[in-house]
């Protein structure tokens, strides 16, 4: 019997299953990495479209990197990069530098060490500012969590609900992450100051707005 006789023999295909998953049946990877609005993973142009907008040249990242700040630890099982260590490096830079941009502000406290009220930092804004709630309506607000790629088990609920504000917060901390790890800890400062600080949408804005909305509900 030949080589080839034998390949034909064994031969087998393999079916790639669409649609609800079932138990044993391997499912099609391009259903597997395509979010429900119908975006495929990967560093086309239309994925990383938002987060190029805000980065702008100044503080642009690789589009890999970029892709993987995207991407939740819950999309495709885990497979592809994720976020969740550049959203670590994110939180500790981002809380830093609000740390500082608060404690910077003008004050006339009796208390203060050098001109900065060290006080301030246990008030609701400073605890509220670098906090899920603002960084995910942040996000929603910049269009940057248009696109992203994670698993939701009820997508028709809230934002809040559905777990949207919460992996959208992920999505603003890793992204600080990846530009610090691209351009290091004094730029990442000042991309902190000038893209999340500045402006009528800034996350101080939105903090205030719903601190005040807090307030209301609880009047």
């Amino acid at each position: 019997m030949s080589v080839l006789a034998v390949s034909k023999r064994f031969a087998r295909n393999i079916y790639l299953h669409t649609g609800p998953r079932v138990g044993g049946i391997r499912r099609d990877p391009t259903e597997v990495f395509t979010t429900a609005s119908g975006h495929f993973h990967g560093t086309n142009p239309e994925n990383l479209k938002h987060i190029k907008l805000f980065l702008l040249d100044k503080y642009a990242i690789p589009d890999d990197l970029a892709l993987q700040v995207l991407t939740h630890k819950s999309f495709g099982n885990g497979i592809k990069p994720y976020n969740e260590k550049l959203s670590t490096m994110g939180s500790k830079l981002l809380n830093l530098t609000l740390a500082k941009y608060v404690v910077s502000k003008q004050t006339s406290n009796e208390l203060a060490i050098n001109g900065k009220n060290l006080d301030v930092l246990g008030t609701p804004m400073a605890k509220e500012l670098g906090g899920r709630m603002a960084l995910g309506v942040f996000a929603k607000n910049s269009k940057l969590n248009t696109i992203m790629f994670w698993k939701s088990y009820n997508s028709h609920l809230s934002f809040e609900q559905s777990g949207e504000l919460k992996v959208s917060a992920q999505m603003m901390y890793a992204l600080v992450g990846a530009v610090t790890f691209v351009h290091g800890k004094k730029a990442a400062e000042q991309f902190v100051e000038e893209k999340l600080l500045l402006g009528s949408t800034s996350l101080e804005a939105i903090t205030e707005e719903l601190l005040q909305n807090l307030r209301k509900s609880d009047a």
